[in-house]
């Protein structure tokens, strides 16, 4: 197994084991994965050649961040924040989400020598593209990320910009992650393995638990807001006005009322500026018939996951939160 050091002494250790030959073998253009930091971390290896530029970019007070772990509503809560912080009737408004949004270390999960066929140079899919729009994006900045708390650039807790936090229940991030992972990586393992890979922290960004709880134990922190997938689909407009508080936006009941219907879950799923049909291609014929939004609803691993499978979740989900004053995601009866 071989040890690395980045250069800001963040240890990265090469994964090995059964679970990760398994997940190498069953999708597309990743043969390595690393544990980075002391959460051990599971990130693709390409991540090595990222890692010191994210700790060294920029951080400015008035950036607004989106910070999940994916599957979340990662995608539905950048439009609404789009939406609070930028003109959405404005010609911007109709280019796709990962230009006006990016998506910071989308570059570090994908191989550098990638060739997207068909798509222009200026892509955000292709190698090195995101860090460029990075550079380029006017203030006040919208980004998007998936990396935990640790990984997070340097500056982020001195400048302390604002940050929305969005948890989903790991059951349903799991559901939506396995058919994530059939659309855009080519998975071609069962759906049953995929739960043992996700139970075993060896998906991308995992541990799960570890990176909702580090910034549940923030939420009172007055530049952090936490929020939950299930409030959303719950009362999209009560979270539209607390978003805007948080952000400093003043809206009045009918911009309210169109935010919400425009990040309505139909609105969102046939909008070529945020649903990524545009960005992705299927890898496989068993990929054809997905869509990068699918259901988005509360509690589809009811449709999933067996009576033993729930049995494994609920032991690691307490095990998890031993300790922790986290009050949701434990309703196993």
């Amino acid at each position: 197994m071989e040890d690395k050091e980045a250069d800001d002494s963040v240890h990265m250790e090469q994964v090995t084991g059964p679970h990760t030959a398994i997940l190498c073998n069953q999708i597309n253009g990743y043969k390595e994965f690393l544990h980075v930091g002391p959460e051990r971390v599971f990130l693709p290896s390409f991540y090595a050649n990222w890692h010191s530029k994210y700790g060294r970019f920029p951080v400015y007070q008035d950036d607004v961040w989106i910070v999940t772990y994916p599957k979340s509503g990662t995608t539905w809560t950048q439009e609404m924040v789009w939406c609070l912080m930028k003109d959405p009737k404005s010609p911007e408004a109709s280019h796709e989400l990962m230009k006006r949004f990016p998506f910071f270390e989308y570059d570090s999960l994908i191989p550098p020598d990638s060739v997207i066929p068909g798509v222009s140079r200026d892509n955000p899919m292709q190698p090195g593209m995101t860090w460029r729009i990075l550079q380029e994006l006017e203030v006040p900045r919208v980004i998007k990320s998936h990396l935990p708390k640790e990984l997070l650039p340097k500056q982020f807790w001195d400048v302390r910009p604002k940050v929305v936090y969005v948890s989903r229940d790991p059951r349903d991030v799991c559901v939506s992650f396995y058919y994530h992972y059939v659309k855009l990586q080519g998975y071609s393992g069962t759906f049953d393995q995929f739960v043992h890979l996700f139970l075993h922290d060896t998906i991308s960004y995992s541990p799960i638990w570890r990176h909702i709880l580090n910034f549940w134990k923030m939420r009172h922190e007055d530049h952090i807001l936490f929020i939950r997938y299930e409030d959303m689909k719950q009362d999209m407009s009560a979270i539209v006005r607390q978003v805007a508080g948080f952000l400093g936006q003043v809206v009045d009941e009918e911009q309210v009322a169109w935010i919400t219907q425009h990040c309505s879950f139909p609105e969102m799923s046939n909008n070529p500026a945020v649903n990524n049909e545009t960005f992705v291609s299927a890898p496989t014929d068993a990929a054809k018939g997905l869509k990068f939004m699918r259901k988005g609803e509360i509690g589809d691993w009811r449709n999933h996951l067996t009576e033993a499978q729930e049995k494994v979740f609920k032991t690691w989900t307490l095990n998890n939160l031993d300790g922790s004053d986290f009050p949701y995601y434990q309703d196993y009866d």
